[in-house]
């Protein structure tokens, strides 16, 4: 690597830090700075779940004063994640990296929509239909689980689909979810990150560079988030969810 690259590798994973900790899906912003680095797309796709890790670790750490108020179903959805990384991630290592380029806008466009109308689906749900979200935990466990799968495949997107299920399901505030996807998905990424590196394809020293760039991001903007109004985080995220849809169908379609 050349000075440049390293500079770019930091900035991106400076700016991956900012996005993850608010909103998740910062991977399409680092994930074509690490090819730019001279990695396979399965190598690029591997090392940015090194990249991007300390993001949700500071976030977990930032945010655990709050899951004192969700510990309920914790330890459940910790197994949910550690499960969906395993087989994710055995995925994405047994079908190669063709598959995912076809299906991801779609799923980004599923779940920006899914996170902007979910708040409107569920008051007219239980206005219309009396509808209680805690009477369908199993369906809000076996979405979450599916979502850690694809985590555990490719990740890019998936905390915006997990925001979406606990609009959908939950009273939770967005601080209260906040705080349960960091936790979940920084198991789930490390449990991914030893899948990985037993098949050799993460390529390290880019990855600990962008790291570094995505602990310091990660660090102040999980300070700023808790101080920041809840209808101001729920807009920012949205807005990052629209630009990560478009940007995924212009890049891979």
């Amino acid at each position: 690597m050349d000075i440049i690259q390293i500079l770019l590798l930091f900035a991106g994973g400076l700016l991956a830090g900012f996005i993850n900790v608010m909103a998740g899906g910062a991977g399409f912003m680092t994930f074509p700075l690490l090819l730019a680095a001279g990695m396979s797309e399965i190598e690029a796709n591997a090392s940015n779940f090194v990249a991007v890790l300390p993001a949700n670790v500071v976030g977990t750490a930032v945010y655990r004063h709050q899951l004192t108020s969700v510990r309920r179903h914790l330890g459940f959805r910790l197994f949910l994640a550690a499960l969906g990384g395993v087989i994710g991630s055995w995925i994405l290592i047994a079908t190669g990296e063709a598959a995912f380029r076809l299906v991801i806008p779609w799923l980004l466009l599923f779940a920006t929509v899914s996170f902007a109308l979910g708040p409107w689906i569920k008051l007219k749900l239980e206005r219309d239909f009396a509808f209680d979200g805690s009477r369908w935990l199993w369906l809000s466990f076996l979405l979450e689980f599916l979502v850690f799968v694809y985590g555990g495949y490719f990740g890019l997107g998936m905390g915006i689909l997990m925001f979406a299920i606990y609009s959908i399901f939950s009273a939770m505030t967005i601080h209260q979810a906040n705080a349960i996807r960091n936790v979940t998905i920084t198991l789930m990424t490390l449990i991914s990150i030893v899948i990985f590196a037993q098949a050799g394809i993460i390529r390290w020293a880019p990855s600990l560079v962008m790291m570094s760039g995505a602990m310091t991001g990660g660090y102040f903007t999980a300070k700023v988030a808790m101080r920041i109004p809840h209808h101001l985080v729920r807009k920012g995220i949205l807005v990052w969810a629209v630009c990560l849809t478009a940007l995924s169908f212009w890049r891979y379609h």
